[in-house]
């Protein structure tokens, strides 16, 4: 099991379980250029938008979704 610490207006610490990444999606979207790790499908109780634009969707303290848009520029960097 992994740990990612996430700032909110307080520090906030939430799980990732890489175990269940054996089933996580992920999926390109060619039109926003944005990459999806779909952990866990469902409704967020909680999206967080991160300095660098990441998004993380959690649900019931574990993140379900990390969305990271222009991928493209962060690979050819």
């Amino acid at each position: 099991m992994s740990g990612v610490k996430l700032m909110d207006e307080g520090n906030e610490e939430y799980v990732v379980d890489l175990k269940s990444l054996g089933n996580a999606k992920i999926i390109y979207n060619s039109v926003t250029d944005t990459l999806h790790i779909i952990i866990d499908e469902g409704e967020a109780d909680k999206a967080m938008l991160l300095e660098n634009n990441i998004i993380v969707r959690i649900r019931n303290g574990r993140v379900i979704e990390i969305g990271i848009p222009d991928i493209t520029k962060i690979i050819q960097e």
